[in-house]
């Protein structure tokens, strides 16, 4: 419900406690009229993203959001395009009204906004979770020809990963073959680094907080262009690529 520090939308923002780059990300990409309210969940047992989060939602709503953002990539823990369709019934069920959007939603939407076939694939932690990723993408008929990992043995390690590593796994991933990059998992903070990433590599990077945000703004109406996060978050976001509205 806009409010006298959001009259243009409030937007409550589901991040795990221990992750501490996303709600300065989220800050920093906040339009002037949209208020931005973090609400925290324990994960304690990482492979428990989904759940953690759900069990989390019914709390966010008492800022009376217009929108709840579920920022996590749930898509790195053994994922399927059928898991998570229901899953995204599951948080609309746990909130059922408000609006939701996940994160994995906002990739998918973000890549096929930009025209997307061909990508390649940066996940801060195990080959595992990388291939996790792999295969949910290509399950949505991406063609997925490139794949690294920074294997970060913990998530709460993955926010004191150097900015030049992240830089040397974008370099990894470069080819001829690759049309668009995208980065999952958004505890590693590089949305400041995106728009220069984008220069280096003369083709779009996705990053998983920025699609998040640019998605909900888009969903929520508001398409002003934000000044980082890439070339994505000056996009429109297509009617097709709209969340159905709840019944």
């Amino acid at each position: 419900m806009p409010n006298r520090f959001g009259p243009r939308g409030v937007f409550a923002v589901m991040i795990p406690l221990q992750n501490a780059n996303m709600q300065p990300e989220y800050e920093a990409m906040r339009p002037s009229g949209v208020s931005n309210q973090i609400y925290r969940f324990d994960l304690s047992n990482p492979d428990d993203v989904p759940q953690a989060m759900l069990r989390a939602l019914p709390g966010a709503r008492l800022c009376f959001p217009d929108v709840i953002i579920c920022g996590n990539s749930v898509e790195m823990r053994g994922w399927s395009v059928g898991r998570h369709a229901i899953y995204r019934e599951d948080v609309a069920n746990a909130v059922p009204d408000i609006a939701t959007v996940t994160a994995t939603d906002a990739c998918e939407a973000a890549l096929r906004t930009v025209g997307a076939e061909r990508i390649a694939i940066l996940s801060p932690m195990s080959s595992v979770h990388a291939q996790s990723v792999v295969e949910y993408y290509a399950s949505l008929d991406f063609d997925v020809v490139g794949s690294t990992s920074l294997n970060v043995p913990v998530p709460e390690e993955i926010i004191n990963v150097p900015v030049e590593a992240v830089r040397k796994a974008f370099a990894r991933l470069d080819s001829l073959e690759v049309d668009t990059f995208l980065h999952v998992g958004g505890a590693l903070g590089i949305v400041d680094m995106i728009d220069s990433l984008e220069d280096e590599l003369n083709r779009p990077v996705i990053s998983v907080n920025a699609a998040t945000y640019w998605y909900a703004l888009r969903c929520h109406g508001i398409d002003d262009h934000l000044d980082r996060g890439g070339r994505i978050t000056r996009l429109s976001l297509a009617d097709e690529y709209f969340p159905k509205e709840k019944s």
